[in-house]
């Protein structure tokens, strides 16, 4: 959306005073098979037609050798509350990123890696396969799948010569004394992210609490898990769970508080003002080199520190990118990349992730009426997507994205709206009827409608005043129910979830084998927010965990894929056309191509490959 001239002014100097307040300490550089019933008529093609995953043009290779030095500045919405990954939502965060390793995550240079790498992925989005991953903590990672005693093995070598950072300005570092990682670190760890009521892992997957941990050599460490478990496992312990010293744990209980962050990554963080910013300077005693590309070999990282500001405001954030206080900025949406291009034609850009920030509607199937599948199937009916993809995405985007939208990666587990495969009685949900929603409100004993209201937070009123305009055509009586952030959580968490209708986090693909919004059984399951309970979906999820390792990924994605035709023919919830959000970037910003998350939700990891052309960012004025 176009911004006016007073707007702009303001931002910018929201942005200078955001700057002033967040200055603190400078950065240090370094020189059974359910069939569907499906209906005889026949029902029109959805428009949407095989919808593609956006590709970005390869990064173009260079010659020029990386410099060492220059800060890199990134910014991001919300303010940063626990610096404790077993705390953690799935268990990375901002400057965790940066600061922590986890035992294995994504391989950058199996992405574009400036141009160097193999590009089997371009690292858009927060990928989870066993083909793109890599050794960090752990040299390598192995494991096996006893299907007689249903028990998972996981083997991790943990790599020798790692140090942890040393910060002699903070306590907790000087307590650990920058000494070398050890499998005793690793297995406190992991005891520490499986037995502890406030861990994500111990709260999340109660499958592995309190699973055997041993050492099994001087650099070994072997896990047992339930087989069903087993692919949970190697993403949340192995990828998203990052390693604190146990040392400091046991000193100040936890690793909460920023004072107390010690890790093995290439950054060390150095000031926190909360609400503010995050100030993280390069380790000088980090391990990794430089996979690919002229600067093979060098030691990583080459960025002297990063500064991570904290700002609410969509407007200053982008005012930041315009003003190059900042120089990346994603979740960019389409008119304001729009505005961008005009105001900044020098700033790179890439398709970003589809994979956050827009939520479905899930129904509560535990409440009447939406315990009867026709209501549910009515209120799908009465929602005009295609005019919503149009109206409101500027004709960008996916129609079908829940439970999954279309990643690459993840293609064969997308059963889209024209696959042949596409049962007649799914795809008529999708096409705005309101005739025949009344037909089965009328069906469903509510033939005038009903009311009902949906929990949402401020920010939706405008999106849900839409869909309540458009469910009020079929005598479906919609009322906004506006809760504060805090209040609509809370209602949303499991043993709560007391509401018709609620927004919440939409699934993220690489997490299909648990199927956390359709599966686990109602109201206890932690993101099963439409409280769905089925046999067969269950039984499902557990034959897919199994035939991963049986079978393979390609497997375990066409039964899901499978699994979809009677998830979605049930409509527990009403997804919400979504479209690539856009990265940009400042051209001095070398090595990076709008990556996002190398791995799972390693969100800022790529910063410890690239590089700043500081000679060129003067030449442009900055």
């Amino acid at each position: 959306m176009s911004r006016t001239t007073p707007c702009l002014v303001v931002s910018c100097i929201m942005v200078l005073s955001l700057m002033i307040a967040a200055c603190g300490p400078a950065v240090v550089e370094e020189k059974k098979q359910v069939p569907v019933v499906e209906e005889k008529k026949s029902v029109p093609v959805v428009e949407e037609k095989k919808p593609e995953v956006l590709e970005k043009e390869a990064a173009k290779p260079t010659a020029v050798a990386p410099k060492y030095g220059g800060v890199l500045t990134l910014s991001q919405a919300g303010d940063i509350g626990n610096f404790d990954s077993s705390q953690n939502t799935a268990g990375s965060g901002p400057t965790l990123n940066l600061s922590n390793q986890g035992l294995w995550a994504g391989d950058w240079a199996k992405g574009p890696a400036g141009g160097h790498g193999t590009n089997k992925t371009d690292w858009g989005d927060s990928y989870d396969l066993f083909g793109l991953k890599t050794g960090y903590l752990a040299e390598d990672t192995k494991w096996t799948a006893d299907f007689e005693k249903n028990e998972g093995t996981i083997v991790y070598h943990i790599r020798q010569g790692v140090h942890w950072g040393l910060n002699r300005n903070l306590e907790a570092s000087r307590l650990v004394g920058g000494r070398e990682l050890t499998a005793d670190d690793v297995i406190s760890e992991l005891k520490r992210a499986t037995t502890w009521p406030k861990a994500y892992v111990y709260g999340t997957l109660p499958d592995l609490r309190n699973i055997p941990i041993a050492k099994t050599g001087p650099w070994e460490v072997t896990l047992k898990v339930p087989l069903n478990s087993l692919y949970a496992a190697l993403a949340r312990l192995g990828d998203a769970l990052y390693l604190h010293p146990p040392e400091v744990v046991q000193k100040y209980g936890d690793a909460s508080n920023w004072r107390n962050s010690v890790g093995t990554g290439p950054f060390m963080l150095i000031d926190w003002v909360p609400g503010s910013a995050a100030i993280l300077t390069r380790n000088v005693n980090y391990w990794m080199k430089d996979p690919v590309g002229p600067g093979n070999g060098n030691q990583l990282p080459y960025l002297g520190g990063v500064r991570l500001l904290i700002i609410p405001d969509k407007s200053t954030e982008q005012a930041a990118l315009r003003t190059a206080k900042i120089d990346r900025l994603t979740g960019i949406t389409w008119e304001d990349a729009a505005q961008l291009r005009k105001t900044n034609p020098a700033l790179l850009e890439a398709p970003g992730t589809i994979m956050s920030g827009i939520a479905p509607i899930y129904i509560n199937t535990s409440r009447k009426p939406f315990t009867d599948v026709r209501v549910r199937r009515a209120m799908m009916m009465a929602t005009d997507l295609e005019a919503i993809r149009k109206n409101v995405n500027g004709g960008l985007g996916q129609v079908l994205t829940t439970p999954y939208p279309l990643v690459r990666g993840y293609e064969a587990l997308y059963l889209a709206l024209d696959d042949p495969e596409m049962p007649v009685s799914v795809r008529e949900l999708y096409i705005y009827n309101p005739d025949k929603a009344k037909q089965l409100l009328k069906e469903a004993g509510y033939p005038t409608g009903f009311k009902t209201s949906v929990l949402i937070t401020a920010g939706d009123v405008d999106y849900y005043s839409i869909i309540r305009d458009m469910w009020s055509k079929v005598g479906i009586d919609l009322a906004l129910d506006v809760r504060e952030t805090a209040a609509a959580t809370g209602r949303r968490a499991a043993g709560v979830r007391d509401y018709d209708m609620a927004p919440g986090p939409h699934a993220a693909v690489p997490t299909y084998y648990m199927g956390q919004w359709f599966g686990g059984g109602g109201l206890d399951a932690p993101h099963n927010y439409s409280q769905v309970n089925d046999t067969y979906i269950n039984e499902t999820i557990i034959a897919i965990n199994q035939a991963i390792f049986k079978d393979g990924e390609a497997k375990a994605m066409a039964m899901t894929k499978d699994l979809m035709k009677y998830v979605l023919d049930q409509a527990y919830a009403i997804p919400r056309p979504r479209y690539n959000l856009f990265n940009m970037w400042w051209p001095w910003v070398k090595n990076y191509s709008g990556e996002h998350t190398v791995g799972y939700y390693n969100f800022i990891g790529w910063a410890q490959w690239v590089w700043i052309d500081q000679d060129l960012k003067k030449s442009m004025g900055y």
